[in-house]
């Protein structure tokens, strides 16, 4: 609406110009007739005296200067219709100043209009969407790919790892990013020994990767291993010097062991679903994060399978992805695996969430 409305607008001063154009020489052409008539009345009688006196010099160069100024009006100057109108010429001429005064505004607004079009400030890039579409056009790529999976982890979109770093393991299987961004995904499923194998192999393919220790310190810690942890940590800042407070930092809260869950501390969830049949690999996944966040690692997730519901589940720091306690408030989500992997989600699958749940409350969801 907006570019009509502009555009209307640079044809409406075009016409405005235009007829301010022919308006001006409309009055030029009147004052340039009075002076004509005068110049004319001049040299004929100019001519009359000349034929009484022919050898007056005088007059030769009067009328000579006469005869100029009417030549410099043009030669349709020189020659009036009897109606006194304008001539063809004289019309044309008018006609064709309006029609370039209105074009050269039009263009000179044109030009002005793209000028401020050009100049409005464009949406900030999207850096994941950059990834997706250079992966798109260069699909054989593997480091755009372990790019992307990282990008898609950072999002908590499983599905998108899970693509990238089986594509690139099926051309590199010992590509040590593609190797630790699937591992972390199977550590956030619950799947410790095939993430540590993962692991293993990332931190043997390139030791200096820092992701793979940190990924290998994770697990340890989930698994209560401090030792275990604190030399992975070690490793990393022996190769990565420059990141050791970061790393400190990381492994003073992986020393948090595991408390057991008091009553009070657990979340009590009720889950209510159709009894309807589920495939046998079919699971029940209920995750914790921090209230108000829908993305990123759990703080909590327990993977069940699926019986006749009701169904009732505690999910205390026991089921910490760090073995922390549970948040003060948290977001709960449940939902159902029809494939029972968590890189894989298929939206007809029944979910419900409810967020800012307290620690040791009790709450009913209804999946759907």
């Amino acid at each position: 609406m907006t570019d009509w409305l502009s555009a209307s607008a640079m044809l409406l001063a075009g016409i405005i110009v235009g007829m301010m154009f022919l308006y001006s020489m409309k009055r030029r052409q009147g004052r340039s007739d009075l002076g004509r008539a005068d110049l004319e009345a001049k040299r004929d009688a100019l001519i009359a005296r000349l034929r009484e006196d022919p050898s007056d010099s005088r007059l030769v160069q009067e009328a000579a200067a006469v005869l100029r100024k009417l030549d410099g009006l043009g030669v349709e100057a020189a020659f009036r219709p009897p109606d006194g109108g304008l001539k063809p010429a004289a019309t044309h001429g008018t006609l064709k100043g309006f029609a370039w005064g209105a074009v050269s505004v039009a263009v000179l607004a044109a030009i002005g209009f793209f000028v401020m079009q050009s100049s409005k400030p464009k949406e900030p890039a999207d850096p994941l969407q950059d990834l997706v579409r250079s992966v798109q056009q260069h699909p054989e790529d593997l480091v755009l790919r372990d790019d992307l999976a990282k990008a898609y982890l950072d999002r908590d979109n499983l599905n998108g790892v899970a693509e990238n770093t089986q594509y690139v393991l099926q051309r590199n299987p010992n590509d040590a990013r593609a190797l630790t961004y699937q591992a972390l995904v199977h550590i956030a499923a619950r799947q410790p020994q095939a993430a540590g194998a993962m692991l293993e192999r990332a931190t043997q393919s390139d030791p200096n990767l820092v992701d793979a220790w940190v990924g290998m310190a994770w697990l340890h810690a989930q698994s209560g291993d401090t030792a275990g942890a604190e030399a992975a940590i070690g490793e990393a800042k022996r190769r990565h010097p420059e990141m050791a407070p970061r790393l400190d930092e990381l492994m003073a809260h992986m020393r948090r062991q595991p408390q057991p869950a008091a009553a009070a501390e657990a979340v009590h969830i009720t889950l209510n679903a159709p009894n309807a049949s589920y495939p046998p690999r079919a699971f029940l996944f209920v995750i914790a994060r921090t209230a108000g966040v829908t993305a990123g690692p759990p703080a909590a997730v327990k993977r069940l399978p699926i019986g006749t519901f009701p169904i009732t589940v505690d999910l205390s720091g026991a089921d910490s992805m760090m073995g922390q306690p549970l948040p003060a408030k948290m977001r709960i989500e449940a939902r159902i695996d029809s494939d029972g992997d968590p890189l894989t989600k298929d939206p007809k699958d029944p979910s419900a969430f409810v967020d800012g749940v307290a620690a040791g409350a009790s709450v009913s969801l209804t999946l759907k």
